[in-house]
């Protein structure tokens, strides 16, 4: 595994939520991650982050970040710069939404809120099996 690094900020708009994903793929891909259902996973997690951020969040813009280090682990950080904090709730089956933060919750090795950043962390490396 080799280090690698992205950082953005954007428009409170869905649009960018693809974007996003890219950039995740790309820094994936340049930190040696090779296994698609990883990629995957860490760009579902990248997705229901900055969506949340981005319908949920009361500032015009978001910024994100994703680190992955050498060791095998990606650091998401999404910053939608209010003071709200996101929730992992019981969605019902005829809900269309509302299963973000239960999906990060789930795939995530662990997630929290600092200040006005929601974070999580997935191991990539050796240590995801």
């Amino acid at each position: 595994m080799r280090t690698a690094h992205a950082a953005m900020s954007f428009d409170a708009d869905p649009k960018h939520v693809e974007h996003a994903r890219r950039v995740t793929a790309a820094v994936l891909g340049k930190a040696g991650v090779r296994d698609r259902e990883v990629v995957a996973t860490v760009q579902l997690l990248v997705s229901e982050i900055v969506t949340n951020a981005i319908v949920h969040g009361d500032a015009n813009s978001v910024s994100f970040q994703l680190t992955c280090d050498a060791v095998g682990e990606v650091l998401i950080e999404v910053d939608d710069h209010s003071s709200g904090a996101p929730e992992v709730r019981e969605a019902g089956p005829d809900d269309e939404g509302g299963r973000g933060m239960q999906l990060v919750s789930y795939f995530a090795r662990d997630w929290g809120r600092k200040g006005t950043c929601t974070w999580c962390t997935v191991p990539v490396g050796s240590a995801a099996g």
